[in-house]
């Protein structure tokens, strides 16, 4: 079974689809669930089998690349990107750190300011202390 194949889409989140297809890579490259050299789904496979649109996944894909998670190589394929080639802090994180990051970038998407994006993980902090 392949890593993505439990991935759904949530469309209620207020999150672009695109960024929660590469976010999704992200996290599972980042947990090893996808290790170096692992070959990904193509970009039109991966759209069938998300039901979403081929330009939707080619721009996680193409964003992904940018930022060194994968490599594509012309008709071959894309691939997961050396350790290397993703960066030594990238590489060690752990799977909750690359879960605050994506939604550290999802804010910034959104247009939250750093101080916005820290008062609210506070204010929901303290509210899950007064449920307690």
């Amino acid at each position: 079974m392949s890593p993505l194949e439990s991935f759904e889409i949530d469309y209620s989140s207020g999150l672009p689809v695109w960024i929660q297809v590469k976010n999704r890579i992200a996290y599972l490259i980042g947990s090893g669930a996808y290790v170096p050299g692992d070959r990904l789904p193509t970009v039109r496979a991966l759209a069938v089998d998300l039901d979403i649109s081929y330009n939707t996944v080619n721009r996680a894909y193409m964003d992904l690349e940018r930022e060194g998670y994968i490599s594509t190589r012309k008709g071959r394929g894309t691939f997961v990107a050396e350790r290397h080639s993703v960066g030594a802090d990238l590489a060690a994180n752990s799977p909750v750190e690359l879960l605050v990051d994506d939604m550290i970038r999802a804010c910034a998407n959104a247009g939250l300011a750093d101080d916005d994006i820290v008062a609210m993980v506070a204010a929901r902090l303290a509210s899950k202390k007064l449920a307690h």
